[in-house]
């Protein structure tokens, strides 16, 4: 239900779609049938799990930059311990979005910031800023990897260099 509900809305308990999926939703998915979502679902919850998403095996470390960065920019709309706002603001706690392998798909919502679409079930969508303009790349990796540590995430650090990557569109 939670998979149907995020393609046919855009939104979904566990978080929103942006960048490229957005437009899917946005021009696609939202006008398809009940039964249709219903299959792909199906067929999305069949596939076999990614490689490679497995935690790391020693827990990272928070650093005081990053928590004050997410202090100062995050916490007002995720929370005071990345538990997000329900319909509004994702969930950065326990979040698959925060700890996959690759942190491309996180630095670049950052950066680039962005919107869900806006669709009959979630027509005046929250969305987030760009930070690019805000945080340089030292500044985004270290409140990255503060998430990717933080509220029970367990997921390798982000370095500048992967920011960089990212911001130069070479990731």
């Amino acid at each position: 239900q939670e998979v149907i509900q995020l393609l046919k809305t855009g939104i979904a308990p566990q978080g929103f779609v942006m960048g490229p999926m957005s437009e899917v939703v946005l021009n696609s998915t939202q006008h398809l049938s009940d039964s249709d979502l219903a299959a792909m679902a199906t067929y999305l919850q069949a596939l076999p799990a990614p490689e490679g998403d497995a935690p790391p095996a020693a827990v990272p470390m928070t650093s005081e930059r990053g928590a004050a960065l997410y202090r100062d920019h995050c916490v007002a709309c995720h929370g005071e311990r990345g538990e997000g706002v329900p319909g509004a603001y994702p969930a950065l706690a326990k979040s698959r979005s925060v700890t996959m392998r690759s942190p491309a798909n996180l630095v670049h919502i950052v950066l680039e910031g962005g919107f869900p679409p806006s669709t009959a079930g979630n027509p005046r969508p929250f969305g987030m800023p760009p930070f690019a303009p805000v945080l340089n790349d030292a500044d985004v990796a270290e409140l990255l990897s503060f998430l990717r540590a933080s509220w029970g995430n367990r997921a390798a650090p982000v370095s500048a260099l992967d920011v960089a990557r990212a911001r130069a569109g070479r990731d």
